[in-house]
């Protein structure tokens, strides 16, 4: 049991208190006066949910708060919903080699993010080195409308995984009757999609999307990408009881069929390695939701469950025969209820419980969990096994507007895991409106990620490229600790919009891999809670109009990502990154649009610890025909840069995309 303790005051206060002299004394060109009217063009009347789990406008709310809308992706013609996130500040979605892409909060790392599809965690990967990476490829980019990126620990409503913030994806819902029609194609995948809606009809309304994608082969001297077929489906509804009730309900199916091949070599001491080696990889999930909602003059509640599944199938072939398998099935199922209780205008309780199972069975367990037996497969045999976690949670969080300056949001969790026993995660969050255009906004809280089921129980051990990997768990892992701080200042005057925000992070019990020794040509590797890490930065943005036709975006964000025992730069982020976008339109009635972005990456480690520094610059034209047809065509990485063979990284070269949609 835990509450807010005393790190802090360990914490340098003199760094704390110039910190804040620094944001307090902005220069006053950010500190609008209170008669200057504020410029909507920059969305901050956006209203969010992810932050509080309610409905509150994002100037309001204390936590660091991005919504990148469905225009913001439209204008962008994104492939993907990684591609969507790419300019969001302080969250690193670089991809991870051929395969996938972190997703890091404040380098919090990647595990320690957690995604929600409409407020749904999705059965996905669970090792430290795989959760999270392919998630953001898997999801119908079409049917989004907004996506919301918290920043900051998120456990105190959300529970384990989310001490380094909260990525949720929200989905298009109330419809009109029409439906949409697309096609996307480029040097890295070509697909076509759709969708319709009945709009009300009655008591009932429903939508049908669809998305079937073909990811293109990249090859770099005989080893390539994951590339292949993925289909999507899904139907969602709703059953109106009334204007203020009613029962929402959905299911989505997705199927990839992937393949990547890996050269051989012919020096190498293994025979395994010195062929060519293709693997096959299926992978299926399914997801399904049931969610009674409503609302009354002081109440605004909801209860839901929904359950998914992902199963992951691979084979793999050297030319003279079989040489490796894998199977694996991931399954979520959560009960849970919510209410947001207003007793009087200075008060919003939000309170709920939830239930949540977990359960692994597969071959990447091997022997280390329970139930073991034999999986037989392609004339190979493996050990199979399979285990579960459960947790239970309650919340409180209360919304107070102690004065018409000053907002409070303190909240608290209590979850008790079958793994580790019972947690408390406070969280207090406060914003104070310097005037009707310039707020600061500040955050303490104490986050924590639950050991995965693949962390305490793994005994893989598999054929990857040319190496054989064996990963153990360990059951005797803790669970690890966070405790973040920010401090910020926002403020609009005119046509300029501002933010500066300092954080703090630090994470006790670290889960990593630990490098434990050569067997033969397998390398083995074992989990283990290192001590502490920590994690400084600034984030900066700045937005401008220049008139109806030309906007300014801009974000800049430092971090220092450290272990604290070696006191060296933690690996897979950069310690400059920022991002400048000109975008252009001629306002017409069917408006020509024009975006032009760039992003720079300083000091990047990666995991042989080399240091990158480069930039990447994007173009992407866009035209709506009328108002049903739009087309667009780009180019990512438009200058080519790429980096040579002797290099530890890698990143796609010049690419280009090209679609239209059709709406009715």
């Amino acid at each position: 049991m835990r509450c807010f303790d005393t790190h802090f005051n360990r914490w340098d206060s003199t760094r704390a208190a110039a910190i804040l002299a620094v944001l307090l004394g902005t220069p006053s060109v950010l500190f609008a006066a209170e008669e200057e009217p504020a410029a909507p063009v920059y969305g901050l009347d956006t209203v969010v949910v992810t932050a509080t789990r309610t409905h509150l406008a994002e100037k309001k709310v204390p936590m660091s708060t991005t919504v990148v809308s469905s225009d913001d992706m439209r204008k962008t013609g994104v492939y993907n919903v990684r591609d969507a996130l790419k300019t969001v500040p302080g969250l690193n979605v670089l991809e991870a080699g051929m395969t996938g892409n972190m997703v890091s909060i404040r380098g919090m790392g990647t595990a320690s993010t957690l995604i929600l599809v409409d407020g749904r965690r999705m059965a996905g990967e669970d090792s430290g080195s795989t959760m999270n990476v392919y998630e953001l490829n898997r999801i119908n980019v079409d049917e989004v409308d907004r996506i919301e990126v918290i920043r900051g620990a998120g456990a105190a409503v959300y529970g384990s995984d989310a001490m380094g913030g909260v990525i949720n994806i929200i989905t298009k819902k109330d419809k009109p009757a029409g439906g949409y029609i697309g096609t996307r194609t480029g040097s890295r995948e070509k697909s076509v999609y759709g969708g319709l809606s009945t709009g009300r009809v009655g008591k009932l309304d429903m939508n049908v999307n669809y998305n079937l994608t073909d990811v293109r082969e990249s090859n770099s001297d005989g080893d390539s990408n994951m590339f292949g077929p993925k289909r999507y489906f899904d139907v969602n509804g709703t059953w109106h009881f009334t204007e203020d009730s009613g029962l929402a309900f959905g299911a989505s199916f997705l199927k990839e069929q992937s393949r990547e091949y890996t050269a051989g070599d012919p020096s190498a001491s293994s025979a395994a390695a010195r062929y060519d080696m293709t693997e096959w990889f299926d992978n299926n999930r399914s997801d399904y939701y049931l969610k009674y909602f409503g609302r009354d003059a002081k109440n605004d509640y909801e209860f839901q469950t929904y359950y998914n599944r992902l199963g992951k199938e691979s084979r793999k072939r050297i030319p003279q025969a079989w040489q490796d398998f894998d199977h694996v099935k991931y399954g979520t199922l959560v009960v849970e209820g919510k209410n947001t209780y207003r007793p009087d205008t200075h008060h919003a309780l939000t309170y709920g419980l939830e239930y949540r199972h977990q359960e692994v069975a597969g071959t990447r367990l091997a022997d280390g969990a329970e139930k073991v037996r034999q999986e037989r497969y392609l004339g190979m045999t493996k050990d199979y096994s399979s285990a579960d976690l459960s947790s239970y949670a309650g919340y409180l969080q209360d919304e107070w507007q102690i004065t018409p300056k000053l907002f409070f949001v303190p909240g608290i969790r209590w979850d008790h895991h079958s793994s580790f026993g019972a947690e408390f995660s406070p969280r207090a969050g406060l914003t104070y409106e310097l005037s009707r255009n310039a707020r600061v906004k500040t955050n303490y809280g104490y986050g924590y990620r639950a050991p995965s089921v693949f962390e305490l129980y793994s005994h893989m051990d598999r054929n990857m490229g040319r190496m054989q990997v064996q990963v153990w768990g360990n059951k005797d892992l803790q669970a690890e600790e966070s405790r973040n701080f920010d401090i910020g200042v926002e403020a609009e005057r005119g046509k300029a919009a501002g933010k500066l925000t300092y954080f703090h992070n630090k994470i006790d019990n670290l889960i990593n891999a630990r490098f434990v020794g050569r067997f033969g040509r397998a390398v083995r590797y074992l989990y283990y809670n290192i001590d502490k890490a920590s994690m400084d930065g600034v984030e900066a943005e700045f937005s401008y109009r220049f008139g109806k036709h030309w906007d300014l975006n801009a974000n800049y964000t430092y971090l220092d990502a450290r272990d604290k025992a070696t006191d060296e730069q933690l690996e897979g982020h950069a310690r400059n990154t920022a991002t400048a976008a000109l975008t252009w339109t001629d306002a017409g009635k069917a408006p020509w649009t024009a975006t032009l972005y760039t992003t720079l990456y300083d000091r990047f480690k990666n995991g042989e610890d080399q240091y990158y520094t480069w930039s990447t610059t994007n173009f992407v034209l866009g035209k709506d025909i009328n108002r049903q047809l739009h087309v667009y065509a780009g180019v990512d990485n438009l200058f080519n840069k790429t980096f040579g063979e002797d290099d530890d990284y890698s990143i796609y070269g010049r690419t280009w995309r090209a679609g239209l949609e059709y709406r009715f």
